[in-house]
């Protein structure tokens, strides 16, 4: 498969049955950057940190080229120790997290898995070499300790034009990922390159990427838009939607296949797209 293939299946609800949270918009912007960066001969591994099912791993599959490549951290199902407030959030958003579910919906578009790591994103530091990666999405723990020692583990880790890609920067029940995106934005180093309504896209790299290169970009991709530029103290980024007419699609979609799912059973049935 290719990626313009698992682009089309992200934007079919009727099709998307990895469980997790990836919606088209962030698909696509994503994809959008990994091009940029390609283009302008920028090279690095790609990171995630928190894969759950691997929805966006899959995604992110498709960007090493020639040399680079992709590593997946998450806990899964094994006894790493994590705080309580995390133990308490898996408990509740990410129960029968499974190693083996991640790696059957990935072989499903891969040939071979990317490297991954069973364990706490704090002992990336010893897996994954200082400037090596262009591209980091952080979508782990969610308390503000974890959020913040991931973010400084994006900063390590990304080189030249590297771009972090920060999930739930605006999600009112956990916080302390905002909190631990701000305080990098208000030290004055990191960058805003554009946001989405679940994900917030920046860079410390101030020769690297620009919110203008990503917003020109945008808008000569099909499926999504890029609105105004925000100001966000001195810099200022756009917000990335999808085009009207791919969100009615999508929207259809989506009333269609959870239509199905109430009137088979739907309490009890399980999520097929997430956002």
């Amino acid at each position: 498969m290719r990626l313009a293939d698992y682009l089309s299946v992200v934007g079919d609800p009727g099709r998307d049955d990895v469980e997790g949270w990836l919606y088209p918009t962030d698909a696509h912007l994503m994809s959008v950057i990994n091009d940029l960066q390609i283009g302008r001969g920028f090279r690095g591994d790609i990171l995630e940190i928190g894969a759950y099912k691997g929805k966006s791993a899959i995604l992110l599959g498709f960007f090493p080229k020639s040399g680079e490549s992709l590593t997946v951290c998450d806990i899964f199902d094994s006894e790493a120790l994590v705080s309580d407030g995390n133990a308490r959030e898996n408990a509740t958003f990410y129960p029968g997290l499974h190693q083996a579910d991640f790696e059957k919906n990935y072989l499903r578009f891969h040939d071979r898995l990317p490297r991954v790591h069973v364990g706490s994103s704090e002992e990336l530091r010893e897996v994954v070499a200082a400037r090596s990666c262009r591209f980091v999405h952080i979508d782990g723990g969610h308390t503000y300790e974890v959020a913040r020692a991931d973010m400084e583990t994006a900063r390590r880790v990304l080189g030249p034009a590297g771009v972090v890609v920060v999930d739930d920067w605006s999600s009112a029940h956990i916080p302390g990922v905002a909190m631990a995106l701000w305080e990098q934005y208000l030290s004055g180093a990191l960058t805003p390159l554009a946001f989405t309504k679940g994900k917030f896209y920046a860079t410390w790299d101030p020769a690297g990427l620009t919110a203008e290169d990503v917003s020109d970009a945008v808008a000569a991709s099909a499926g999504i838009e890029a609105r105004t530029a925000v100001r966000l103290g001195r810099y200022a980024a756009a917000s990335v939607t999808m085009t009207f007419g791919d969100w009615q699609r999508y929207n259809a979609g989506l009333r269609a296949v959870y239509s199905k799912l109430y009137a088979d059973g739907g309490a009890s049935a399980p999520q097929i797209v997430g956002f």
